[in-house]
């Protein structure tokens, strides 16, 4: 890595990003200790937190065991996250990758997981991550608004004037994107590059929003604030987004794996496809669909569809409803891994596994992986190594703290490649 780049991930300064938020506390414990190396908050040792990274590093040898990962060594250290609201905490085990430190938190049930080696991995990547990044918004003749709002009926019933454009929302959530997509990538090819010589068959689902961005569209199409005919250039553009984003995400990895790309299966689309295709076909021939009968017609199509939709109800049924059938689907043929945001990737897994419980002799096998970024939420500050930022698809402004008027111009295909590549 050169020594600019190094410089700014070292730099004492770098403490908060605004798009992200989050409340990293590294803090190396004292020589000596049991768990010298591992990393606490600061303010004395606290044994949940203690308890934690424990745990984080436990989970990250069994996963290592667990698929006979060749030349992947875990480091006795955690970075621990807390939540929004200060009760919860998610802890990242370190791992060498190369020269640096790699951070991965570790869900599931390992035990049933791990139970024999398995034949075949489905690595679930994606969707969690990239949908936090991407802002749609809804234009009407007097307002912008999110698109996310349109789900409510209490905000609808607010509304006088339709939804005339739906477009996503520009900005810094640009460099957020790139990030996620560096970090998936780098996550999934050291993954597979460590993987035994005859170890399991790897089948990649990169899952980028697309699906889900239409769903906020039911309700304001039933109360006619929608109509039928805006929808298609909406989809139509989202695809594309979607196609762009899993371009750039192969290319990365395609590069990064080298020798190792014959290993690995790409799968063009996950269970939210099947939501899109019933949607679209509603709204090319002028009808106003619902989430009731979307439900509806999904449960025909496929017995795991119908059991799941059976037990979960509310606006974002579908959208979870679909990451479990994924998840129970490719966990019953193999070992499914999602790789994502760690708190998504461990909601997923939660709520799949309560289902594959409801099922008697239910066989699924799931893990999550949830990768610490390097630049948005990472080391070596509470909230990632860059305080201030000014980005877009060419370049990044790194500000000086002390005065916004200087910084330096940093090309973001080189600061992701020096941070992320895989070599």
């Amino acid at each position: 890595m050169s020594k600019p780049i190094m410089g700014y991930v070292a730099d004492p300064w770098c403490q908060e990003v605004p798009e992200v938020p989050q409340g990293l506390r590294p803090f190396a414990m004292e020589a000596g200790d049991e768990l010298a190396g591992m990393r606490r908050e600061v303010g004395g040792p606290s044994l949940p937190l203690r308890g934690a990274a424990l745990e984080a590093c436990s989970r990250l040898e069994i996963l290592a065991d667990g698929l006979g990962l060749e030349g992947f060594f875990s480091r006795p250290e955690a970075i621990v996250c807390p939540t929004a609201s200060g009760s919860e905490r998610v802890a990242y085990a370190g791992h060498l990758n190369g020269g640096g430190v790699d951070h991965w938190c570790v869900g599931g049930d390992l035990d049933h997981a791990f139970e024999t080696a398995p034949e075949v991995i489905t690595l679930l990547v994606g969707a969690g991550s990239l949908r936090g990044r991407r802002r749609p918004v809804a234009r009407t003749v007097n307002s912008t608004i999110p698109l996310e709002s349109l789900a409510s009926g209490r905000f609808l019933a607010t509304m006088s004037d339709p939804v005339e454009s739906i477009r996503f929302e520009p900005g810094g959530a640009q460099l957020g994107t790139q990030d996620a997509g560096w970090l998936l990538a780098r996550s999934v090819a050291k993954l597979v590059r460590c993987l035994p010589g005859d170890g399991p068959a790897v089948r990649i689902v990169f899952r980028v929003p697309a699906e889900e961005y239409w769903l906020p569209l039911l309700p304001a199409l039933y109360q006619n604030l929608a109509s039928p005919e805006l929808c298609t250039p909406w989809f139509e553009e989202t695809r594309r987004d979607r196609r762009r984003l899993r371009k750039s995400f192969t290319d990365t990895l395609k590069e990064m794996l080298g020798e190792h790309l014959h290993r690995v299966q790409v799968v063009p689309f996950d269970a939210l496809h099947d939501v899109g295709n019933l949607l679209e076909a509603d709204v090319a021939q002028g009808k106003k669909p619902s989430a009731l009968g979307l439900s509806g017609a999904l449960s025909q199509t496929d017995p795991l569809w119908e059991f799941v939709l059976r037990h979960l109800d509310g606006p974002a049924r579908l959208v979870r409803a679909a990451d479990v059938v994924n998840l129970l689907a490719y966990g019953r043929d193999g070992l499914a891994i999602v790789v994502d945001e760690a708190n998504a990737a461990c909601r997923m897994i939660g709520l799949a596994e309560r289902f594959a419980r409801l099922q008697p002799g239910a066989a699924a096998r799931m893990v999550a992986i949830g990768p610490l970024g390097k630049i948005l939420g990472g080391t070596p500050g509470p909230s990632g190594p860059f305080v201030r930022f000014r980005g877009n698809t060419s370049r990044m402004v790194v500000l000086d703290p002390e005065d916004s008027s200087k910084g330096d111009c940093l090309p973001t295909d080189r600061l992701f490649r020096e941070l992320y590549f895989v070599r």
